[in-house]
């Protein structure tokens, strides 16, 4: 069950996000509208067929010396009981949170929409401007990084590049970076990938425990397999996670709690400047 996802509903969701100041994408604004039109399942129906066939029964304890009275009244408060435990235990058990529309109906409906806060469907990451990058961070996702990006001086980020990986972008064998990824198999492949390029890199993205549970909008797709061997990087547990198809985007994050894991791993880069290049745990 969702509460129906309106106009209103999208621009309170837009003012969350953007309070404090932070920039967000489209696609977090999706997700955080989808969160705000849950509604916790319930079991209120269940529990008042239960309470009113207890009633009736006491009810017909009254009228014992009434026999049709009393076997009416039991009778039927048994049956409301047994109803009402019944629908409990048919209750599914979901593993997962709905989404309450897609991200393509989403941008149907409300993508004219422009709350404050919100940066553009095209816009691109850049450095800070007019001063030389010290911090490069690498994404596997141009939403990602343009949203990196437009939060980096909010966050107190100091200069950085944001680039996004597909971008074609080679850095230089011997320098370190932050790497910001999807919970994913190719999401989590990438800090990997630049290590074995000679390049010190500091995985800040999310992995499959960081998200697995009902407390995060996980994606559940096709059966997939791994880019590369990654059983040194993860668990068994989140190597078969991966491989059952699901995944869940960094957009899933509202700004400042993406900056913040961003900011954290920024603390374990810097070791990493001052001397050789190696994997960091």
């Amino acid at each position: 069950m969702a509460l129906p996802v309106t106009t209103l509903l999208v621009e309170d969701s837009a003012a969350g996000l953007a309070a404090g100041g932070w920039r967000y994408t489209q696609r977090q604004l999706y997700y955080a509208t989808c969160a705000r039109a849950e509604t916790t399942p319930s079991n209120a129906t269940s529990n008042g067929e239960i309470g009113l066939g207890v009633l009736m029964i006491l009810i017909g304890l009254i009228f014992i010396g009434i026999k049709v009275v009393f076997a009416l009244l039991v009778t039927l408060g048994v049956a409301l009981i047994l109803t009402g435990i019944l629908g409990r235990m048919r209750r599914p058990k979901l593993t997962g949170r709905l989404l309450a529309l897609s991200f393509d109906e989403f941008r149907s409906r409300f993508g004219s929409l422009e709350p404050d806060g919100l940066l553009p469907p095209d816009a691109t990451p850049v450095g800070s401007e007019g001063v030389a990058a010290s911090t490069t961070i690498v994404t596997d996702s141009a939403e990602t990084a343009a949203m990196i990006a437009a939060n980096a001086g909010r966050a107190e980020l100091g200069a950085v590049e944001v680039v996004v990986i597909r971008d074609g972008w080679t850095p230089r064998p011997g320098t370190a970076v932050i790497v910001v990824h999807d919970a994913s198999p190719r999401g989590c492949a990438l800090a990997q990938d630049l290590r074995d390029s000679g390049i010190g890199a500091v995985d800040g993205g999310l992995r499959p425990r960081d998200v697995d549970g009902p407390a995060h909008q996980v994606i559940e797709g096709a059966p997939t397999r791994l880019p590369r061997d990654l059983r040194t990087l993860l668990e068994r547990a989140e190597l078969d996670w991966l491989l059952s198809g699901r995944r869940v985007e960094v957009a899933t994050l509202p700004p400042e709690i993406a900056l913040d894991r961003v900011r954290a791993a920024l603390s374990r880069l810097e070791p990493l400047h001052g001397g050789a290049p190696q994997p960091a745990r």
